[in-house]
């Protein structure tokens, strides 16, 4: 890669440890932790947690982020691919029941590269966890490659994706990646006891304290967009304004610096329910620091 045009933000920077765009990294791969997570939705964790991969750097900035350390932060160490392999089977022989990259849209043409080796070789799923932000072409490189896409999608609203995420055309770019990963993957698919998901897309919804009308247009736009089983929700009540307070670098928003109320994540998952949707549901527990991995 010359310069980069992997994401929507088209920076067409030269990735170097010198020079990098928005996502702050350099074409090298960065790697800020790999676990078994067992916190992830119970299709794609099951019985042994998934095969977690955080990769350092973002193509989003978003203010209230529980990965800032990586993410936003860039904290995380230079991976060759052949290193990334070895990490890859060492959690299959863990137990892992998927691989899961995480954050991954900004490393795109390398993890295509590796995939194409060693996708033969994997049992399990591959699963692309990232903030939405996808471009179509990009996307299309991993075509045959990723078996479920785990995307977000943050905002309906522009203004907002604008003012925490720095990204004003948020909405519809992840519109139409959301289109794209469901024609490569097709309605979700599981294994033969039904536990575990084999092939599909979850996309995952996180309702922000005082944006539940925002979080309801999401919602009824998906539903405009895609037939209720297209897809498996995961609306999620998880924000806690821990992470949001460490970010001494934003603009402050009064409305982030509280938890969630029941009221708000319940007129959502009402309008969910609504609409015909059917997935992965939190209680007001999840709201806690202490299930964000320590990076």
């Amino acid at each position: 890669m010359s310069k980069c045009y992997l994401c929507p933000r088209e920076c067409g920077v030269e990735r170097s440890e010198k020079s990098t765009g928005f996502c702050k990294m350099p074409a090298d791969l960065y790697v800020g932790k790999s676990m078994l997570h067992m916190y992830e939705e119970p299709c794609i964790s099951a019985e042994h947690g998934a095969g977690a991969i955080f990769f350092s750097g973002c193509n989003l900035r978003c203010v209230y982020c529980q990965n800032r350390k990586i993410s936003l932060l860039s904290q995380g160490n230079r991976t060759s691919e052949s290193e990334l392999e070895k990490i890859i089977f060492g959690l299959c022989e863990q137990g892992a029941e998927c691989i899961e990259f995480i954050t991954p849209t900004h490393y795109t043409d390398r993890l295509a590269n590796l995939l194409y080796r060693i996708k033969p070789k994997l049992s399990v799923p591959v699963v692309w966890n990232s903030g939405g932000y996808e471009k179509v072409e990009t996307l299309r490189a991993l075509n045959e490659l990723v078996d479920i896409y785990l995307p977000d999608f943050k905002y309906f609203s522009s203004e907002l994706s604008l003012r925490y995420s720095a990204a004003g055309n948020y909405p519809e770019v992840c519109t139409d990646a959301i289109k794209e990963m469901l024609r490569q993957t097709g309605k979700p698919k599981y294994s033969q006891d039904g536990k575990k998901l084999a092939g599909g897309v979850i996309v995952r919804h996180l309702v922000l304290p005082g944006c539940r009308h925002d979080s309801i247009n999401i919602l009824r736009h998906l539903r405009s967009i895609v037939e209720p089983d297209d897809i498996i929700l995961s609306l999620m009540s998880q924000y806690t304004p821990d992470f949001y307070m460490q970010n001494r670098e934003c603009v402050r928003h009064k409305n982030l610096e509280r938890k969630l109320t029941s009221f708000e994540y319940n007129s959502v998952l009402d309008e969910a329910t609504r609409l015909g949707f059917s997935g992965y549901f939190q209680h007001r527990d999840s709201a806690s620091a202490a299930f964000t991995p320590d990076f």
